[in-house]
């Protein structure tokens, strides 16, 4: 079933850019985190576009991280919807940046101190992005992204910080 919904959405994604049409619709993966698969609605203003972004959460900047009175030892899930702002550059329109916030739930095993057997801890917070994206000539419906942001807990551990970022690559339709 997942390799038949992955070939529908790559065959859809290409004949998208054989068609060239108008960018309404983008999704696509980052690496990094959150890592994963992300879909992305432009908003008819030009200017505004919102993001759903499913994915990996604790793996990039290291498994082992102190959290409340224990210790993450694992990736998790991770699900965000940002409401973002796009802009194209003053030096040049193939370069466009973006920022925008939202929020954002996680799930990792916490491992309390001198416990060998996880819990399922889940959070939920705000996230903050802010990235750029470039759209080559040859390629106007593929567009190539790196960001940086962070999350912040609200909930169950209020002011826990976590840093994010990635690269990755969006199809435009």
């Amino acid at each position: 079933m997942f390799k038949k919904s992955l070939f529908i959405l790559l065959f859809t994604c290409l004949s998208s850019v054989a068609f060239g049409q108008i960018q309404e619709w983008a999704s696509g993966f980052r690496i990094g985190e959150p890592g994963g698969f992300m879909a992305r609605k432009y908003l008819s203003n030009g200017i505004n576009a919102v993001e759903v972004n499913i994915g990996a959460y604790g793996g990039l900047w290291g498994t082992d991280r102190n959290y409340k009175d224990g210790t993450f030892k694992n990736i998790g899930f991770t699900m965000n919807a940002l409401y973002l702002w796009h802009h194209p550059t003053l030096i040049n329109s193939d370069i466009h940046t973006y920022y925008g916030f939202g929020p954002q739930y996680t799930s990792r095993d916490l491992y309390a101190k001198g416990s060998t057997t996880p819990t399922n801890n889940g959070g939920f917070g705000a996230a903050a992005v802010g990235g750029i994206e470039f759209y080559p000539v040859d390629a106007p419906n593929l567009s190539f992204f790196g960001e940086v942001g962070f999350y912040n807990e609200i909930a169950p551990n209020p002011f826990f910080f976590h840093v994010q970022g990635g690269i990755g690559v969006r199809v435009n339709f």
